[in-house]
């Protein structure tokens, strides 16, 4: 016994199977455990400092400048400066100036160099943010 097809059945047999592949291509494209992630890498970079004169004296009122942030030492002459950027080995430049004169003695401005090499970044999100790198850091200012 023969099946014969006709252009009809042809037709609608074509029809059909479009309708399948195309649900089931659909169906495959759409993952919907994953969201669209927008942005980019980050991590912090933090340094904790304390600023002292060549006897090992805490240095109050200090102005700490890095990238484009500023703070003063505090009474004990600690600093901490937070930079966000990309989760990488990373330097940055941190200029210190005395910016009281003589009240809390008269010291030459200095500019040093922190460096985050090999970094193992905690309380990371998984994602984008890959966490803090902390370094502490004693600067000694001479006197003028």
């Amino acid at each position: 016994m023969k099946i014969r097809f006709t252009k009809k059945t042809v037709l609608q047999f074509n029809s059909l199977l479009l309708l399948l592949i195309g649900l089931l291509g659909f169906s495959a494209a759409c993952d919907k455990e994953s969201p669209a992630l927008y942005g980019t890498p980050s991590a912090d970079f933090i340094i904790n400092g304390v600023v002292k004169n060549k006897t090992n004296q805490p240095i109050p009122n200090i102005k700490v400048v890095a990238l484009y942030d500023s703070i003063n030492t505090d009474a004990l002459g600690k600093f901490i400066i937070k930079n966000r950027t990309i989760p990488t080995d990373q330097a940055f430049n941190v200029k210190l100036i005395d910016i009281d004169g003589t009240a809390n003695g008269s010291f030459l401005n200095k500019d040093t160099l922190i460096v985050f090499n090999d970094n193992t970044f905690k309380d990371g999100d998984g994602s984008w943010y890959s966490g803090k790198v902390e370094r502490s850091v004693e600067i000694k200012l001479t006197s003028k």
